[in-house]
């Protein structure tokens, strides 16, 4: 079978989901999803107004992209919420072509920025500075625990 990006959809759900786990409860992150979790937070995702998202497979689920296109004054922008690629997958390209699957269907439906929250100074946010983004300036991100 050859590799395909095709859109992510909730056929995709529980394998998006198994992925996510597998993903983000490992180094770096060190999370704690459950397959529940996971799926209700993709689920979430999946059901915003506005959803973009594609999976990568070869023979397999190897990564997905997800997010959704918000209406600003001006212009749309896109939150890239998440964007996950097999553990030992990673570095090969996948998260490449899903991420400029994305930009191509973005610039077509007139999304003129991408906007996305990571961890900072490790591999992701090495992966999105390769790709041209680069922290913002103007923004902070701000949090209360309760």
């Amino acid at each position: 079978m050859s590799e395909e990006i095709q859109t992510f959809t909730t056929e995709y759900l529980d394998q998006c989901a198994h992925l996510y786990i597998e993903v983000f409860n490992g180094e770096p992150w060190s999370e704690e999803w459950t397959f529940e979790t996971a799926k209700a937070r993709l689920f979430e995702i999946l059901n915003t107004p506005g959803f973009v998202g594609f999976v990568f497979k070869h023979d397999e689920l190897l990564g997905f992209v997800a997010g959704y296109c918000k209406q600003g004054q001006k212009s749309k922008s896109f939150y890239l919420e998440e964007i996950c690629v097999r553990s030992h997958k990673q570095s090969q390209g996948i998260g490449t072509k899903l991420l400029n699957q994305l930009m191509d269907t973005l610039t077509a439906m007139k999304v003129t920025s991408v906007y996305l929250l990571t961890k900072k100074d490790g591999q992701a946010e090495a992966f999105y500075t390769k790709h041209g983004y680069q922290r913002s300036q103007h923004l902070i991100l701000m949090a209360k625990r309760f």
